[in-house]
């Protein structure tokens, strides 16, 4: 995890589980945007502003999956912006889980973001400011 600066908790709950007793795989969703919610709220300052600026779009999500979480499980997110393009962005988890002290990956994942004018329903470049906080934060220039 050295390459990722920033790491959300997770509380995993009781409704997470499904039927074969671990988190559904649908719940991983969940995890992921939780923790790419407060990256943006942390690293690019966005929290509550929402309304305000150009609208981000899901448009690809990938999921490998590598270890269950059962009920119980510490799990931690830990994020980064692995790609910086002139309409959209990657952001790339790995989900773990903490078994006697060791982290173990549970999931690896990547996002591609793509920045959206709701108004007009065209895409839009990414704001420099928004490219600039996200590269001070990752340390890429």
């Amino acid at each position: 995890m050295k390459n990722f600066k920033h790491k959300t908790q997770i509380q995993v709950r009781f409704a997470d589980m499904d039927m074969m007793g671990h988190a559904n795989n649908a719940v991983y969703s969940s995890y992921i945007e939780f923790a790419r919610m407060k990256y943006f709220d942390d690293v690019v300052a966005e929290k509550g502003v929402w309304s305000k600026l150009e609208g981000l779009i899901l448009a690809r999500l990938e999921i490998d999956f590598r270890l269950p979480v059962i009920l119980g499980d510490e799990v931690t997110v830990y994020t980064r912006c692995a790609r910086m393009g002139t309409k959209s962005f990657d952001i790339e988890c790995i989900i773990v889980r903490n078994s006697n002290n060791v982290e173990e990956i549970v999931a690896e994942t990547k996002a591609v973001i793509v920045c959206f004018d709701y108004k007009s329903n065209i895409t839009i470049p990414v704001s420099e400011e928004r490219k600039r906080k996200i590269a001070d934060y990752e340390g890429v220039s």
